[in-house]
């Protein structure tokens, strides 16, 4: 889900506490998203994403969620007036979790289905390599990975006035071909399984909380035909907090921090090391169901042997909701350098909500 989600956190302000299969809600969230590189690169990259997601209650204590997308990429180089395209539907992931207690034990288990295109043509690489970008924002990173499953568990226990939570996953793949020369001969590629262990703290501030994130990942090795990679493991450190300014507006603020570790590249010899630095800070201004929603926000990316990229965001978005429905309307613009290149992109959604009322 980690893909298809991000698009969807246009409904992060609304609960997902359903309790029965008249809950169910169905969520949209068509966007677009478009970068200009300036000189050397002279190129622009452009996303239009149409994510459809599913939450169906089917008992109390159970729920099913599925979700999918269509997405259309493309990249041109003013350079040498080419471009790259690639579009049509993605995988589908399919979810269920079950409940044991208020929240003290939860059990997830996630198909994900092989619906889009796993295999990359020559003239859709260089726009799938965009989009799979780790530092540019885009809704759809990836069209297809093949079959894979992955099964997790999480427990939550108040100590003292804090909340403690612990997580676990493990994800596997199976072999899929990523990419097709022009003589019709495809890469085999085998995804190692990835290993995910979290631990959260949080902690009631006024009408909001306060919380602490720690997530390591630790993936196995990658084959290709007869070569075999490694990625390095991550390691993301967040916080949050959130409050009341006043009885009508409310703020959030989030940082978190991605680091990569090296690894191996396919020739054996080892990969850079990475960090994503990320912080968001927004406001919520509300009128009965109407609420405005102006933030900022700035990312930075530090890699081994390459210049320090950073961009900054501003953005707003608007909230009606109406109980059985709610729009979510919004907008951004985001200037900033990468590896020494000038930036600029903006940023159009539109949230759709049917159902799963409050």
């Amino acid at each position: 889900m980690r893909r298809l989600l991000p698009s969807l956190v246009v409904f992060a302000a609304s609960s997902l506490g359903a309790q029965s299969f008249y809950d169910t809600s169905v969520r949209l969230a068509p966007s677009m998203y478009s970068y200009s590189i300036k000189t050397p690169f002279n190129e622009k990259v452009t996303e239009m994403a149409f994510p459809i997601y599913t939450l169906v209650p089917v008992l109390p204590n159970l729920s099913v969620d599925v979700g999918t997308a269509f997405a259309i990429a493309k990249v041109e180089n003013a350079n040498t007036g080419s471009s790259s395209q690639i579009s049509g539907l993605t995988d589908t992931q399919l979810r269920a979790n079950y409940t044991f207690g208020q929240d003290f034990i939860v059990l997830t288990a996630g198909v994900n289905l092989p619906t889009g295109s796993a295999t990359v043509d020559p003239s859709e690489l260089e726009a799938a390599t965009r989009i799979g970008s780790d530092f540019l924002t885009f809704p759809i990173s990836g069209f297809g990975s093949g079959l894979g499953f992955t099964g997790g568990v999480a427990i939550a226990r108040p100590v003292g006035a804090w909340n403690l939570g612990f997580g676990a996953s493990v994800r596997q793949s199976s072999q899929y071909e990523p990419f097709r020369d022009d003589a019709g001969t495809a890469t085999k590629f085998q995804p190692g399984p990835e290993y995910r262990a979290r631990v959260g703290l949080d902690h009631p501030v006024g009408s909001g909380r306060v919380s602490f994130g720690l997530t390591y990942s630790k993936f196995g090795d990658d084959k290709a035909n007869a070569a075999t990679f490694n990625s390095g493991d991550r390691f993301i450190g967040e916080f949050a907090m959130s409050n009341a300014l006043t009885e009508r507006v409310d703020y959030s603020f989030v940082v978190w921090d991605l680091f990569r570790s090296s690894g191996t590249l396919i020739n054996g010899a080892p990969s850079a090391s990475g960090n994503i630095a990320n912080g968001l800070m927004y406001f919520s201004v509300r009128a009965g169901t109407f609420a405005v929603e102006p933030s900022v926000e700035t990312r930075l990316w530090m890699q081994e042997g390459s210049s320090t990229s950073y961009l900054g965001t501003f953005g707003v978005r608007f909230f009606v909701d109406r109980g059985l429905y709610a729009i979510v309307p919004g907008v951004g613009f985001t200037m900033g350098s990468m590896e020494a290149a000038t930036l600029t992109g903006y940023r159009a959604t539109l949230g759709l909500r049917f159902g799963g009322a409050r």
